[in-house]
This record gives structure tokens, C-alpha cells and sequence, in this order.
């Protein structure tokens, strides 16, 4: 019994993980900190594999604030404006860039991305502001939302 339960595990185990989508149709991006966030979107084709093709313009998200985009149309940079392409994930900028302020990814773990990342949020005078953690909530299907979280 239990190699016949190790058998059905060894073929379900990959169809599982094989199930994750790559990328996301659309993107909610919640900023639960009293600090403002940046953030550039990237991705590829939807439901391809994992790219990073397309960039977008560089978000600015207003304290306690949420952002919601339908698909990858509005954007900008370099998505095309009228065909949606996939979300894979997103570069968080720690601060403005006049303050090089380094940052980190997140994004769709079947990519190899990490959902968390951890810093200092360094304000537009290039002070820091407190600790602030970026969280990626994947999305279950091609078609589906992926969310981006900013909490304190």
C-alpha cells in the first residue's frame, strides 16, 4: 500500500506544480504603509513561459492606497498599450532613484521568484522611513489576478 501511495504521489506532485501559472492576466497593487512605494512591472507572453520581456513605466503608489489594472495595457513602457501580455512579477524599488536606493524582485514562484522581500523604505530626501516588507500573491491561472502588497 504505501508504494502504491508513493506512485500516485510521484505522478500528481508534478502535475501539481506544473498547474501554477507562469504569469498573471491582471495586477492589484495594495500600499498598506504610510510611506510612498515604487515598483516596475515585468513579464511576457500570457500563460508563456516566464520572461521578462515587457517592463513598465516606474509605478508610484501613494500611501494607503490600492491600484488595480485590468491587464498589462495601461502599463506603459515597454507593454504594448492594446495587446494584454503577461504579469510575471515586479522590481521593488526601495526608494526614489535619485537616491539609489537598491531593491529586490518578487513575483510568480513557477519562475523561480520570491513572494517576500524585506527593506527600508528610503523617502523622496533619501532618508529612511521604517521597515516595509513587498509581498507577491500569485496568481492560480494565466487568466487570473496576481496581487503585489506593501505592508509595514
Amino acid at each position: 500500500m504505501k508504494k502504491l501511495y508513493f506512485f500516485l504521489l510521484a505522478l500528481i506532485l508534478p502535475v501539481a506544480l506544473w498547474a501554477q501559472a507562469p504569469s498573471a492576466y491582471s495586477l492589484r497593487i495594495q500600499n498598506q504603509t504610510p510611506w510612498p512605494q515604487q515598483c516596475v512591472i515585468f513579464g511576457g507572453e500570457v500563460c508563456g513561459p516566464c520572461a521578462s520581456t515587457y517592463t513598465s513605466v516606474t509605478i508610484m503608489v501613494a500611501p494607503m492606497t490600492t491600484l488595480s489594472y485590468g491587464n498589462s495595457t495601461t502599463l506603459g513602457g515597454s507593454y504594448p498599450p492594446s495587446v494584454p501580455k503577461g504579469i510575471v512579477g515586479a522590481k521593488i524599488l526601495n526608494g526614489p532613484a535619485v537616491c539609489s536606493p537598491g531593491g529586490g524582485t518578487v513575483g510568480q514562484p513557477p519562475c523561480g521568484l520570491p513572494t517576500t522581500y524585506g527593506y527600508v523604505t528610503v523617502l523622496p530626501g533619501c532618508t529612511p522611513a521604517g521597515p516595509t516588507k513587498a509581498i507577491w500573491v500569485p496568481a492560480t491561472n494565466c487568466q487570473s489576478t496576481a496581487q503585489l502588497i506593501f505592508q509595514p
